[in-house]
């Protein structure tokens, strides 16, 4: 991996836990994160106008559903339970998925190193998910892990997209989907809105400019590696999650940031 794509990933990890530890913080998740999405849609616009993603307008579609369905587990599992161990184990499950994901559907390679640091990691996520069942918060561990599967599912669709086309204009494409969806199903009104505007419109802000930094790494990195070392953020969410994490989540998040150092080797 060059190092512009390692700074670009390691700067997205920061932003994306911050981003997250707002949107757990949020009295209405679902709404914040609403807003948000169309705060991003906005933002993006002119990017999306100038470098229309058309050749690749199926993905746009598969990946604004994807993304939609990952903010609506994510915000079920954050009102359910910790951050600590919940933003983890939501993170942290995609890496492997991405793997094989990036093996099988685009032809990218497979080796000795990325598959112990994505097994690492998973054990990692064990560890930590354990911890959150021992103190009774099973359904937020579900949800956590649902969101993991939906995050590999739109970055396998995500890296194979911006092979040839503008990430700037596919991604204001797929906020678009994203936020037309959650208006059509989270329906918030005017009460709400207002009520979430500052998280969701920092919410929006984040998450475009850490995925945005990420789809950039995507253009000169397999995806592999590029959503693996994404996985840091896991410890830098513990860290910023102001709660009493236990050792065990702490040994968790030891494992996961050993198995992203392992896709460097």
């Amino acid at each position: 991996m060059s190092a512009v794509a390692l700074t670009l990933v390691l700067i997205a990890a920061v932003i994306h836990a911050v981003w997250n530890r707002v949107l757990h913080g949020a009295d209405d998740r679902l709404a914040a994160a609403t807003v948000g999405m169309v705060t991003g849609a906005v933002l993006l616009l002119p990017g999306t106008l100038i470098s229309p993603p058309l050749r690749v307008w199926p993905l746009v579609l598969a990946s604004g559903t994807a993304e939609a369905v990952y903010l609506a587990f994510l915000s079920a599992a954050y009102r359910r339970g910790e951050l600590s161990f919940t933003y983890p184990v939501a993170r942290g499950i995609a890496p492997f998925l991405v793997t094989l994901g990036g093996a099988l559907l685009l032809a990218q390679p497979l080796d000795a190193a990325r598959v112990a640091g994505s097994l690492t990691l998973g054990g990692g996520l064990v560890v930590i998910a354990r911890a959150g069942l021992k103190v009774g918060r099973m359904i937020a561990v579900g949800f956590a892990v649902l969101t993991g599967v939906t995050i590999a599912t739109y970055s396998v669709i995500d890296a194979a997209a911006v092979r040839s086309v503008s990430p700037t204009g596919y991604l204001g494409a797929v906020t678009a989907v994203e936020a037309v969806i959650l208006l059509i199903t989270v329906r918030p009104g005017w009460s709400r809105v207002r009520a979430s505007a500052r998280a969701g419109v920092a919410v929006g802000v984040g998450s475009l400019a850490a995925y945005l930094l990420v789809l950039f790494a995507f253009q000169r990195a397999p995806a592999a590696p590029v959503a693996t070392l994404r996985e840091l953020s896991i410890l830098i969410g513990i860290l910023i999650a102001r709660e009493r994490a236990g050792r065990w989540v702490w040994l968790g998040g030891a494992l996961c940031v050993l198995g992203a150092a392992l896709v460097l080797i």
